[in-house]
């Protein structure tokens, strides 16, 4: 999908949609696990156990790259474009950073069906709160592509 042609106003929307859909995601796939463990769910801080070191070893990596990738994109954004070629460029920036929440938000749960152990949801909530962090408003995009106050306004007109 091209996003080129699309008014400001809509970018946002469409933005926003797939935010929310990433989050719809989640707690769809979460509360499946929730009822069809069959297991009692128990709270267990275990370095031991291979999920909770892969899990945290994933989320030390990728919650960081998606971050810094998302910056390295923004900062490719020729500052003299028309808000129109720069939206497209944000766009995939923060795309792969609410990918890289949403991974370690798959993986947390994934985790947590398989072990049985609630402690997996701590990283399923730091991924969530980072996530909350992305959340698109015309404010956050005009201060990360340098847009003018008129550029900001065009989110709602």
């Amino acid at each position: 999908m091209t996003t080129n042609d699309l008014s400001p106003k809509m970018f946002l929307k469409m933005t926003r949609v797939i935010f929310f859909a990433l989050w719809a995601g989640w707690m769809a796939f979460l509360l499946v696990v929730l009822y069809i463990s069959d297991s009692k769910l128990y709270f267990n801080f275990d370095i031991s156990d291979p999920f909770f070191l892969s899990t945290i070893l994933m989320a030390c990596i990728f919650l960081p790259f998606g971050y810094l990738y998302a910056k390295m994109t923004i900062k490719k954004i020729d500052q003299n474009d028309s808000v129109k070629n720069k939206l497209p460029k944000y766009q995939s920036g923060q795309l792969m950073r609410m990918a890289s929440c949403e991974g370690i938000g798959l993986l947390s749960i994934v985790s947590l069906m398989l072990t049985s152990n609630l402690f997996f949801l701590v990283f399923l909530f730091i991924a969530a709160f980072i996530m909350i962090q992305y959340y698109p408003t015309p404010d956050k995009i005009g201060r990360e592509i340098n847009l003018t106050p008129n550029e900001i306004d065009m989110f709602n007109d």
